[in-house]
């Protein structure tokens, strides 16, 4: 069959203006691809976000590609500009079939199948789901057989029983990165202009009241450190490939497997960069362990470090105190490694105290980047079914979620609109306002990538 699948444009605000968030490979698209193209399929991926294509845009390219299956990868803030985009399909392409994936359908799949353009919503991980479909698509058509899959016959919606997890994410064939414009994804952030990025692990056993757990759940799937170095070996030779930025949020949590994986790097003299953004656990690394991270190549880490506040990290079931916050990020410097540390306000049993003592100790502990937000309550966590019984949620509408703007859309308990606002532009201020973190910050060495970067930053904090 031919198969399209796309990544929806989208655009986040920073500051007061909306500008184009950098784009990363989008990974989900590029697993299915590559497990669709390995079955006999032929496959093209649209990723609107990095050509910053108009939504109008996909009719223009489906007169050149023709599709049978359309599969959209799709998150709170873009469900509404995908059905505008489903409905203009199908108004001009009425025999295509479209399947929704991804975090929002996973965690909404009624919203997303009732729409009359929706075919197929796909819960969860959809690798095998996905191809099921296919499968069924061609001959049986007996869609009622394929595990995680939400679909209309009849005049009615049929929920099929979850699918299980895949265990061995070595089996998996690696992303089809070919398939993607590769030269758009850039990041200020990297040490070289060029990157991509990779995936490791699966799932997550923490239970933190904000997460969303309905694509990967709550178990951990791991790759082996050799399969892990295979995909590097092969991007580097095949796309010269020397910085990798790792997506997952447990790449740290097996010890063994990264001494394994280091040792590997250092081995096999691979000479890259490579960097973990999404929020390392603070209570996964020891000073052992960062100096061998760092002599294979790691230059920076992000801790989800959240709350300066002990209640609070009890309250949210973080699973971490702040001497591990602490000890991680003075084991990293010593290392040599850079820091970034994500820290929330609006957790349950916020107040304006707790959220001063978030920004003092973001302060204290001296991270190189400091990024904070206010809670955003999204579906199907168990943060937002509290706020909701006992608090206000203002906002419904999904396409604001996402957004960077230090906007509040909840209140509850003592935390009104108005303060986490407040408290979110005081973070900022108080913490790159400090003269010694300037200072600090004008004598550090850092490439042209980093030098664009600050400079967005610094007209960021201009506008608040």
């Amino acid at each position: 069959m031919r198969i399209l699948l796309v990544n929806p444009n989208f655009k986040r605000k920073l500051g007061k203006s909306l500008r184009a968030s950098p784009a990363l490979p989008p990974m989900g698209i590029s697993y299915l691809g590559a497990v669709a193209r390995e079955a006999g399929h032929e496959v093209k991926l649209l990723d609107m976000n990095a050509l910053n294509m108009p939504s109008e845009g996909i009719l223009g390219y489906l007169k050149k590609y023709p599709a049978e299956v359309i599969g959209f990868t799709v998150t709170c803030p873009a469900i509404y500009k995908v059905f505008s985009m489903i409905e203009k399909i199908k108004e001009n392409y009425p025999n295509i079939q479209i399947v929704f994936g991804g975090p929002h359908p996973s965690s909404l799949p009624k919203e997303s199948i009732e729409n009359k353009n929706v075919d197929f919503v796909v819960v969860g991980e959809g690798e095998i789901t996905f191809l099921e479909l296919l499968r069924e698509l061609e001959s049986g058509k007996k869609f009622e057989k394929v595990k995680g899959l939400v679909f209309k016959k009849g005049g009615k919606v049929f929920y099929n029983p979850e699918r299980e997890k895949i265990t061995n994410l070595d089996e998996l064939p690696f992303p089809a990165f070919d398939l993607l414009p590769l030269e758009r994804y850039t990041s200020g952030e990297s040490k070289n202009k060029k990157f991509i990025t990779i995936l490791t692990s699966r799932g997550c056993p923490g239970r933190c009241n904000y997460c969303n757990k309905q694509v990967f759940g709550n178990n951990c799937s791991m790759r082996s450190a050799e399969n892990i170095v295979r995909e590097i070996e092969f991007l580097i030779k095949k796309f010269g490939y020397h910085e990798f930025h790792i997506v997952d949020d447990l790449f740290t949590n097996n010890r063994d497997r990264i001494i394994k994986f280091c040792n590997l790097v250092i081995q096999k003299k691979l000479g890259i960069k490579w960097k973990c953004g999404n929020g390392v656990r603070v209570g996964s690394v020891d000073l052992e362990l960062l100096k061998l991270m760092k002599k294979s190549g790691c230059y920076s880490l992000g801790f989800g470090i959240e709350s300066g506040n002990q209640t609070i990290l009890n309250n949210i079931k973080k699973g971490q105190t702040l001497k591990q916050c602490r000890d991680a990020v003075r084991w990293a410097k010593i290392a040599g490694i850079n820091t970034v540390g994500f820290f929330m306000f609006g957790n349950l049993g916020e107040n304006a105290r707790t959220m001063q003592e978030t920004i003092d100790f973001a302060k204290s502990i001296n991270v190189d980047i400091a990024q904070f937000m206010i809670l955003t309550p999204y579906p199907k966590t168990p943060i937002r079914e509290i706020i909701e019984r006992e608090g206000k949620i203002f906002e419904n509408n999904w396409e604001n979620y996402g957004q960077l703007g230090g906007k509040a859309i909840f209140e509850h308990g003592q935390l009104t609109r108005e303060l986490m606002e407040k408290m979110y532009k005081k973070a900022y201020k108080e913490f790159y306002w400090r003269p010694e973190y300037i200072v600090k910050r004008i004598f550090r060495k850092r490439n042209l990538n980093e030098i664009k970067n600050e400079l967005n930053g610094f007209l960021t904090l201009l506008e608040m």
